[in-house]
């Protein structure tokens, strides 16, 4: 009995340490790296990397832009320009990484669609929209449109990831 006793401790060991290493800590450490939306909009209109006011959207709003589910988003600051440029801001939360995912597509689909609109009546804009910054941490996704995307990217590196 002894000597099965101490063949099973060392695999029961092993064993802990295996899941312990793969168990992470239950999904924190991907909250962690996500975006705070509140923060990163509000990094984003300080850099002054944006020429156009700017108005705050709803969640509702914002899911319906982004061709997303409302009730997947569970944090979100969403900013677009008053002047029917190109400028905007969406940093929106999602309920998991799945949905970040068909975010992050919907993000993509809506800068192809504003060049679409904007080529031909507001050419100027378009080089914002080459030039939009998307990012995805776990299971958040930002967008950001503006005139001078180095400082945008410089105010979203800043942010602690």
């Amino acid at each position: 009995m002894k000597t099965m006793l101490m063949r099973l401790i060392p695999a029961a060991l092993t064993l802990c340490l295996t899941l312990t290493a793969c168990g992470g800590d239950s999904g924190d450490s991907q909250a962690a790296g996500a975006f705070d939306p509140a923060a990163a909009a509000q990094a984003l209109m300080d850099s002054g990397a944006f020429t156009e006011t700017l108005e705050a959207v709803d969640a509702d709003v914002a899911a319906a832009l982004y061709g997303v589910d409302a009730a997947d988003i569970t944090d979100c600051a969403v900013y677009t320009s008053l002047s029917a440029g190109a400028e905007e801001i969406a940093v929106l939360v999602m309920a998991d990484e799945t949905s970040a995912t068909a975010a992050m597509d919907g993000l993509e689909k809506r800068v192809a669609d504003q060049k679409a609109a904007l080529e031909s009546y507001q050419p100027d804009e378009v080089a914002k929209l080459d030039s939009a910054i998307l990012e995805q941490r776990g299971s958040s996704v930002l967008l950001a449109v503006c005139a001078d995307a180095d400082a945008a990217r410089a105010a979203i590196d800043g942010l602690s990831a």
